[in-house]
């Protein structure tokens, strides 16, 4: 905030109502901002945990009793991820790479050129990988 104050020209800081009144706008600006950047973090997806993680959730029609009720958060917005990945998939398989390392980093896609794939899959998820990905015939899953 001082840096703003020391902006004012040497006129206006030879007033001293005038600075009392800048510096108290400036301080509420400044707080405010503060306060933002603690909603931004107590909201963020990456950074939440428990209830905060659950209203997360639930704004996207998520809930953790969906796979379990002893689930831990980091197992849950890992479920979150795969989740959202698949929202957000076109459906093609060129993207199927990318949509992997968001749900699952380091999982691969190999196209065995005989019309099958398979998808070797690293970590897991806390239910079935079917109910998260709908994976047609042909697709051969391997999880590591």
């Amino acid at each position: 905030m001082m840096e703003w104050l020391s902006l004012f020209p040497g006129a206006s800081r030879d007033r001293p109502r005038f600075m009392a009144l800048a510096e108290a706008v400036l301080r509420q600006v400044s707080d405010l901002a503060a306060l933002a950047a603690q909603l931004q973090a107590g909201f963020s997806f990456g950074e939440a945990e428990g209830v905060q993680l659950d209203q997360i959730a639930a704004a996207i029609g998520l809930n953790r009793t969906d796979i379990g009720t002893d689930v831990p958060d980091e197992t849950f917005r890992q479920y979150l991820l795969a989740k959202l990945a698949l929202w957000t998939w076109d459906g093609t398989n060129k993207t199927v790479p990318e949509v992997l390392g968001i749900a699952l980093p380091g999982s691969t896609q190999t196209d065995n050129g005989d019309g099958t794939v398979t998808v070797s899959m690293t970590g897991s998820l806390p239910v079935e990988t079917r109910e998260v990905f709908p994976i047609p015939i042909g697709i051969g899953i391997i999880q590591n």
